[in-house]
């Protein structure tokens, strides 16, 4: 009797320690899962950091462009010419005193005349190129409406020539600006193709008269 007691007593003990042992390990399991959605629901810290980085270094940027929208502005107005010149009076002439008439010199034989040397021949000068738009060839900032941040968000989608951006489709252009932020989907894209082609096939009169009409890039 005592023996089968014992031995009952030592069956609870194992069944209770093992009962304790899967319990554990199941809370242990649940406790893992809870930790992992926990840290999918909430935001990277990284990523945030990365961010409020790229914003920040944004913000600059676009002030530099209204700097630079300003300071074109200025440019383009025309200065008014000076309402008058100064004149100036004619001096007063004074008569020579007349001299004494010498006698009259022997007449003397005229020099017979020297030819005169035939004219150099000059060739005709070659007209006046227009001057290349501030920045140098195939530089996006001398397309109106375009500063050194869009210049940069249209290189980051492989626009890097004017040949490109005339190629390039408005509807793209306006999906770039919207992704940027709404510090950049104000700017209307419709004119930059246009300026584009203008600019790499050398129209240059063409393109100031377009850009004179524009503000922002629209008319």
């Amino acid at each position: 009797m005592p023996y089968t007691l014992t031995k009952g007593l030592l069956w609870f003990a194992l069944a209770l320690l093992l009962g304790v042992v899967i319990g554990w390990l199941l809370r242990s399991i649940r406790a893992t899962r809870q930790l992992r959605a926990a840290r999918v629901t909430q935001p990277d810290s990284a990523e945030l950091a990365r961010l409020r980085a790229r914003l920040a270094n944004l913000e600059p940027a676009v002030s530099e462009n209204d700097r630079l929208k300003a300071e074109l502005a200025d440019v383009r107005t025309p200065a008014t010419p000076a309402a008058s010149a100064a004149v100036s009076e004619p001096e007063a002439t004074t008569e020579p005193e007349v001299e004494p008439a010498d006698p009259e010199p022997e007449p003397q034989p005229e020099p017979e005349p020297e030819p005169e040397p035939a004219p150099l021949e000059t060739e005709p000068a070659e007209p006046e190129q227009p001057p290349a738009p501030v920045g140098g060839p195939d530089d996006l900032t001398a397309i109106e409406g375009v500063g050194p941040a869009i210049a940069g968000l249209i290189n980051g989608i492989g626009i890097h020539t004017w040949a490109e951006l005339a190629d390039t489709e408005v509807s793209l252009l306006r999906t770039m600006l919207t992704d940027a932020g709404p510090q950049f989907s104000m700017h209307q894209p419709d004119s930059w193709p246009e300026q584009g082609a203008l600019l790499a096939a050398g129209r240059l009169d063409e393109f100031r008269e377009l850009t004179e009409r524009l503000r922002g890039g629209t008319e």
